[in-house]
């Protein structure tokens, strides 16, 4: 009888004993969890070159981005941002000096765990980011009108929402028209995917909106008379142009736009302005005094951007 008793109370200690292994092995493993998760990337160096007419940017990482960083430009002052999700600097200084055709200089600023590398620029340039293994590139090329020798009597180039690809066909899948609570017109276009190029610019009385590379179904070359929905706009008419998609959306009145995209949905929504004697200037955006600033936003989260809003 004793010695049953001793042998159940010895398995009994024996799986206490492999229970608390395996518990503490548990926590230990639960702990590295937050420590493999919080690991993040790191800026080592930045440089630049000159290649041809255009300025190399070669930004140095720890370990390999999966994706280009999120971007924006802005017109005056001309500048480039970059953002980096989980990137500390580990470059050892903020400032570089880097002197390279259109480039002025670098400044790395690190929030939390969040670094935006800002692109001090001498004139508004073209550019594009690519990811070469542990290396961000950025490629500046000079805009068209700098290319051109016009300088500042060309007239300003279009808002991109995206750069599209090169190599991809896009489609626009639906176009729609509804009228808004403040009788404002929203055009609405279904694309078939987010990389979709898309250029808008104001040209005139009118407002051209340029998918790149993409086509049109017949079904939907039309010219839409939305004179009945009694927002400011009297016609919208989409077209096949060679391999683009081109909107000319034609308002009426005292009127103002802007357009924004989220996700395949494109809208350019055009606002009834109210005339006000007692203002030399019309609209929303007229009571501004000071140096005009332009944003362009390339694959920015709407967090990301409500922060630029706010610097």
């Amino acid at each position: 009888m004793t010695s049953a008793i001793k042998t159940s109370f010895s398995a009994a200690a024996w799986l206490r004993g492999r229970w608390a292994a395996f518990a503490l092995a548990a926590l230990t493993v639960i702990g590295l969890v937050p420590a493999a998760s919080a690991q993040e990337n790191a800026i080592e160096s930045v440089t630049a070159n000159q290649s041809g007419s255009s300025v190399v940017l070669r930004i140095q990482m720890r370990e390999a981005p999966k994706n280009p960083p999120a971007s924006f430009s802005v017109a005056n002052p001309a500048r480039i941002a970059l953002d980096f999700p989980a990137t500390s600097n580990a470059t050892g200084k903020s400032n570089f000096d880097l002197t390279q055709g259109d480039l002025r200089s670098v400044n790395v600023v690190t929030v939390g765990d969040r670094s935006r590398l800002v692109l001090n620029l001498k004139s508004n340039v073209q550019y594009n980011t690519a990811v070469e293994g542990n290396t961000v590139i950025v490629t500046l090329s000079p805009s068209a009108s700098a290319a051109s020798g016009t300088g500042g009597t060309a007239p300003q180039p279009p808002v991109r929402f995206a750069e599209g690809s090169t190599s991809q066909q896009h489609t626009i899948r639906e176009i729609d028209f509804r009228r808004g609570k403040d009788n404002e017109g929203r055009i609405v276009v279904d694309l078939s995917d987010a990389q979709t190029g898309v250029d808008i610019r104001q040209t005139g009385s009118t407002i051209v909106v340029d998918f790149l590379r993409t086509s049109l179904p017949p079904n939907l070359r039309r010219k839409l008379d939305v004179m009945d929905f009694g927002t400011p706009v009297n016609i919208v008419n989409t077209f096949q142009q060679g391999e683009n998609v081109r909107m000319v959306i034609e308002p009426k009145g005292l009127w103002e736009h802007n357009a924004y995209q989220s996700d395949t949905q494109f809208v350019v929504e055009v606002k009834p302005v109210r005339e006000d004697p007692n203002r030399l200037t019309q609209g929303t955006r007229a009571g501004y005094k000071g140096e005009k600033l332009s944003l362009n936003f390339q694959n920015i989260d709407v967090r990301a951007v409500l922060q630029v809003i706010a610097d």
